[in-house]
C-alpha cells in the first residue's frame, strides 16, 4: 500500500505542468512543471505492473507585468480548472538495481485570463479557452534502499502539442519544448511511522520558435512531513520553494531579466485500499503562496486517482 500511495504523487508531477501557474518572467506567465506535485510518498517507487491515473487540478492567481504570446500586459489574472490521464508501465526487470518506470501523460484543461494590455489594444481585456496541453513522458529509476529509506531519479520531457495561438490568447499549450530532471526521496521511521519527503528538480525550456522568446531555467524544492496513522493513511503538511535561476532571452523578451521566485504550502493526505482485487491509491492537497516575487501567487488544489490493473 505504501508504493502505490507514493505513486499517487509521483504521477500528478506531469498531469497538468503547463497551465496551472509558475514563473510570472518566463513566457505566458507559466512554466510547465506543476509546483506541489511531489509530497507525501515522493520518493517511493512503483511495484511492476500497469497503472491508470486520473487527476484534477485548480489554480487561481494574479501577477504584475507579463508576456503573453509577444503581448505585454500590466497585470494578468489566471484561473485554471485541468484534469489529465496518465498511463504507467513497471516492467519486472530492474535497471542498475533500480526499478524502472515509463509513463505518458495528456492532460486537457479550461483557462481563463484577464489583463491590461498596452499598445493597439489597449484596455482590460478576458480570454478563455478549453483544450489539449502539451503531452509529457516520464522516465524514473527508483531504489528501496531498506524497509525506511526510498530514493528516485526522473526526467520528464514535454512536447508542444497543445492548443497555441500567438497573441493574447487562453492558449493551453506552450508552444515550445522542456524537459525537468528531478531526484525526489523518502524517510518513514519504522518506531515513529513520521515520514519526510523531499524532491529537487531542474527544469530547462526550449524557444517559443513563433514568439522567438527563450524562458529561463527553473528550479524547485519540494517537502512534506506527514503522519501513518494506519496501512491506509498517511497525512501531514507540504510546501515548495521555487526561483528561476537564468533570465529569459531572445528578441521577444520585452520585460528584461526578471527572475521569479515563490513559495507554498498547506496541507496533504493519502489514502490507499483494495478493491476488486486492483490497488487504488487517491491524494489530494491544498497550497497557499506566498512571498512572490516577480511571480504569479494564488492557490492551487490537487486530486488524483490510481489505480493498479
Amino acid at each position: 500500500m505504501r508504493r502505490l500511495a507514493g505513486l499517487s504523487t509521483m504521477l500528478v508531477v506531469s498531469m497538468f505542468c503547463g497551465t496551472a501557474g509558475v514563473a510570472q518572467a518566463t513566457e505566458g506567465a507559466g512554466g510547465l512543471y506543476l509546483l506541489g506535485s511531489q509530497a507525501l510518498g515522493a520518493g517511493l517507487a512503483p511495484a511492476p505492473g500497469w497503472y491508470v491515473s486520473s487527476a484534477m487540478a485548480q489554480y487561481s492567481g494574479r501577477v504584475g507585468s507579463a508576456s503573453v504570446g509577444g503581448v505585454t500586459l500590466l497585470y494578468l489574472k489566471k484561473r485554471v480548472d485541468s484534469a489529465g490521464v496518465n498511463l504507467l508501465y513497471a516492467p519486472k526487470t530492474h535497471i542498475l538495481g533500480a526499478q524502472a518506470a515509463i509513463s505518458v501523460t495528456l492532460p486537457y484543461a479550461y483557462l481563463r485570463l484577464t489583463g491590461e494590455t498596452t499598445g493597439r489594444i489597449e484596455g482590460v481585456h478576458s480570454v478563455s479557452n478549453t483544450s489539449l496541453g502539451d503531452a509529457a513522458i516520464t522516465g524514473r529509476l527508483g531504489w528501496k534502499v531498506n524497509d525506511a529509506f526510498s530514493n528516485a531519479v526522473s526526467l520528464t520531457l514535454w512536447s508542444p502539442t497543445g492548443d497555441y495561438s500567438k497573441g493574447f490568447s487562453a492558449s493551453i499549450g506552450h508552444n515550445r519544448w522542456a524537459c525537468d530532471m528531478l531526484w525526489a526521496m523518502t524517510y518513514i521511521s519504522p518506531r515513529s511511522h513520521l515520514e519526510f519527503s523531499a524532491a529537487l528538480g531542474y527544469g530547462i525550456n526550449g524557444t517559443n520558435p513563433l514568439t522567438h522568446y527563450r524562458s529561463g531555467d527553473e528550479a524547485h524544492l519540494e517537502l512534506a512531513v506527514g503522519k501513518r496513522f494506519s496501512p491506509h493513511w498517511v497525512a501531514g503538511l507540504a510546501g515548495y520553494a521555487y526561483r528561476q535561476v537564468t533570465a529569459d532571452s531572445g528578441i521577444g523578451d520585452r520585460l528584461g531579466s526578471l527572475k521569479g521566485r515563490v513559495f507554498g504550502a498547506g496541507p496533504a493526505v493519502n489514502y490507499s485500499t483494495r478493491l476488486g482485487g486492483h490497488g487504488i491509491a487517491v491524494g489530494a492537497r491544498y497550497y497557499r503562496e506566498f512571498g512572490a516575487v516577480d511571480h504569479f501567487h494564488g492557490n492551487v488544489v490537487i486530486l488524483s486517482t490510481t489505480i493498479r490493473l
